[in-house]
């Protein structure tokens, strides 16, 4: 019953209340701090504080389970055990203090400030909560959206390629159709996940560069930077690939492509610089981000939903694509 985290933080929230306001009036009075300050805070904290505000919570907390959220008579029932509480602490001080001046009609109003402030409080901080969680909610979504883009985007390219030898070469057609199937599994088990292996995603770009390399033959040379050490570290899934398609996408035609991968750490970033040397990127596309394709518009903005991470393009003899990713 008590499993909710309201109770775990409400408990030291009130506690520290109750020490600060008992703090406050013996300052106040100039007094010494002595054993009855002490139980006299102890009371307050009880029946005032802590079972007043869980015993409201429990009951507001069954009526939502059934059904019933109403800001009013959650409001009221706040107020209501609040004003009990302050009744039952007035009466078990006065029968230990002879000199306790009792609030009385007053417990209906230390009730209402009471328990119209921390109802309150309760209400501002779940609706942030919620704000957080339905923002965290979209983010994933969106995140996901982006996937599903590049996954059909993805798989067109390579069914074009398969399509280009499957009468002339058979057997190297079921080969590639192999790894093309093994791609598009790794796909959709790795769509509910934010973090893979790096080495996991290096399995998969090595499949899709041997469909290429089929296409293409000795027309296509991939250079991997890779320290071993960075291998066990965790990347989002398929976000290397994409940018690898598109160095090899807009770069057919040439006589011969050459593609660099190069992966470093940095300051808590990992560094993933993907060069070619074929003809680089237009104005457009350098002042943008990306051009008139999906992948690297995709690829943008997926490395902006996952925050301290960026992706700039340059030309340098070719294109360059460098990627860093908070770690």
């Amino acid at each position: 019953m008590f499993k909710h985290p309201f109770y775990k933080y409400s408990f030291c929230l009130l506690l520290i209340v109750d020490i600060a306001y008992a703090l406050a009036i013996v300052i106040s009075n100039s007094a010494p701090i002595s054993i009855d300050t002490v139980i006299a805070s102890l009371v307050w904290f009880v029946t005032f504080y802590w079972v007043p505000v869980w015993a409201a919570a429990a009951l507001i907390f069954q009526l939502r389970k059934n059904g019933n959220k109403k800001i009013a008579l959650e409001w009221l029932i706040a107020v209501v055990f609040m004003a009990t509480g302050n009744v039952i602490t007035d009466h078990v001080l006065v029968s230990l203090y002879d000199d306790y001046r009792p609030l009385g009609v007053f417990v209906i109003f230390n009730g209402l400030i009471w328990g119209s402030c921390i109802y309150c409080i309760c209400i501002y901080i779940e609706s942030k909560k919620k704000v957080a969680s339905e923002k965290h909610s979209r983010k994933k979504a969106q995140l996901a959206t982006l996937r599903y883009q590049l996954n059909p985007h993805f798989m067109f390219n390579s069914l074009n390629t398969i399509s280009a030898y499957i009468h002339t070469n058979p057997d190297l057609a079921d080969e590639v159709l192999h790894e093309l199937a093994d791609i598009l599994r790794y796909s959709l088990d790795t769509a509910e996940q934010t973090l893979i292996p790096l080495e996991q995603e290096l399995a998969i770009i090595e499949k899709y560069l041997n469909i290429e390399k089929a296409r293409f033959g000795e027309k296509l040379q991939v250079n991997y930077t890779l320290p071993e050490q960075l291998k066990s570290i965790h990347i989002p899934p398929l976000i290397i690939q994409p940018i690898i398609e598109n160095a090899i996408k807009h770069n057919a035609q040439q006589n011969s492509l050459t593609v660099n991968i190069e992966l470093t750490v940095i300051d808590n970033l990992v560094r993933v610089k993907v060069s070619d040397n074929g003809i680089g990127f237009n104005e457009h596309v350098l002042k943008h981000g990306y051009g008139t394709g999906v992948g690297m518009k995709n690829i943008q903005q997926r490395v902006n939903q996952l925050g301290n991470s960026k992706i700039n393009l340059s030309n340098n003899n070719g294109a360059v694509v460098c990627l860093e990713l908070a770690l």
